[in-house]
């Protein structure tokens, strides 16, 4: 049986056969086993000093490890993430993708809506509002109400969905509804003229309290032919005696409670005595 045997790399080194020697035919490949490629020569040749064989006369086939080398180097040299190994798709382990507008879809990710809130005068104004998305709301200060649009279209007025409020308003006061009018007793407590003559009353004190103010006094400075008034400060300066006064308090603990005692009198340095002196002096 006959053999054909493909040129293949015997010597040391890797590549294709190269250089000024040699010949080769269209098709013709060639096995380098250090380098791990195979080469096609791409048209008859033969080497010369002038034309030597090249690499560029070859078509290069890698082997599937050097294959699987150079796509590692690649990536590593573009720096692609560990995303570059994943499919597209909706399912687990797959890259999600955006859909023709530009969104996810809602199976990998759901509406998340968020609430603007816009102020109109009318119905039309709110229907008019473009970039009014689901979730956003209109107050309708022509109405005092509020909408929410509630489903995409925003022209549309049954998609504008009026938020409810609880009525403030009251609805009856111990069973009585309209303009209302209650007094104590229908509350269930005691009639007015009760309520006032108890309050009037000391009933409601302590006998220490009672004793309080039954020791308590009203005082007052009063005018008379003795004193008169004078109704501007500056006035009353130009008028009295300085220091004339002398002023002194102590609190008295006896009572109860305990009160502030004032003690008042005339400055003896600033009036006659029956031992004062007046001299007239000398000349």
């Amino acid at each position: 049986m006959a053999t054909i045997q493909i040129k293949r790399r015997t010597t040391a080194g890797t590549g294709p056969l190269i250089g000024s020697v040699g010949t080769v035919k269209a098709g013709e490949p060639l096995i380098d086993f250090n380098g791990e490629h195979l080469y096609i020569a791409k048209a008859d040749k033969v080497a010369s000093v002038g034309t030597p064989l090249a690499t560029v006369d070859y078509l290069e086939i890698p082997s599937t490890g050097k294959v699987n080398t150079q796509i590692d180097a690649k990536i590593t040299a573009i720096g692609l993430g560990s995303a570059s190994t994943k499919n597209t798709g909706t399912e687990s382990g797959n890259v999600p993708v955006l859909d023709a507008s530009g969104k996810l879809v809602d199976s990998v990710i759901p509406k998340v809506a968020i609430t603007n809130t816009f102020v109109v005068a009318s119905q039309t104004a709110m229907l008019a509002l473009s970039t009014a998305q689901e979730g956003d709301v209109a107050v309708r200060t022509d109405i005092n109400k509020s909408f929410i649009l509630k489903t995409t279209g925003y022209s549309t007025l049954a998609n504008w969905q009026e938020l409810l409020s609880p009525t403030d308003a009251v609805q009856s006061v111990n069973g009585k509804t309209g303009t209302v009018t209650i007094n104590l007793s229908e509350l269930g407590g005691t009639a007015a003229i009760d309520f006032v003559d108890h309050a009037q009353s000391d009933v409601h004190l302590s006998e220490n309290q009672k004793e309080i103010i039954a020791n308590t006094n009203n005082s007052h400075i009063m005018t008379d032919v003795g004193l008169s008034y004078v109704i501007m400060k500056s006035a009353w300066d130009a008028l009295v005696v300085p220091d004339g006064l002398k002023l002194f308090n102590s609190l008295n603990t006896n009572y109860s409670p305990n009160i502030v005692q004032y003690y008042l009198g005339i400055d003896n340095t600033k009036v006659l005595q029956p031992s004062s002196v007046i001299d007239g002096g000398t000349y």
